[in-house]
């Protein structure tokens, strides 16, 4: 009995981890190549007067594409600065990632 329970729990493990990597298959296909635009006030020189973050471009993702993410799950080296187009990375699930642009405009 102690066996068929261990396998029953190893079983729903394996059952939720596929399922949570079907669903992040799932948002990989609907962010990838997806454009998000902000725009924001700045100087003449293009840099903005404040900052875009991982938590700025969750929410922008969620208002402008429906989706809801993590901000945990988007990848940047530092919050953007500048006016301009940004690539930037999201790690849904290991080895499953999206990419989608930031169009940031003053």
């Amino acid at each position: 009995q102690v066996l068929n329970e261990v396998k029953a729990k190893n079983d729903s493990a394996a059952y939720k981890k596929e399922t949570e990597r079907k669903a992040a298959l799932e948002l990989a296909s609907k962010i990838n190549g997806a454009v998000v635009t902000f725009k924001t006030t700045g100087g003449a020189d293009g840099r903005l007067y404040g900052a875009v973050t991982t938590k700025d471009i969750a929410e922008k993702i969620s208002s402008q594409l429906g989706i809801s993410v993590d901000k945990k799950k988007i990848v940047l080296s530092d919050n953007i600065k500048r006016t301009g187009e940004y690539a930037v990375k999201l790690k849904l699930y290991p080895e499953i990632s999206a990419e989608l642009k930031i169009i940031v405009e003053a």
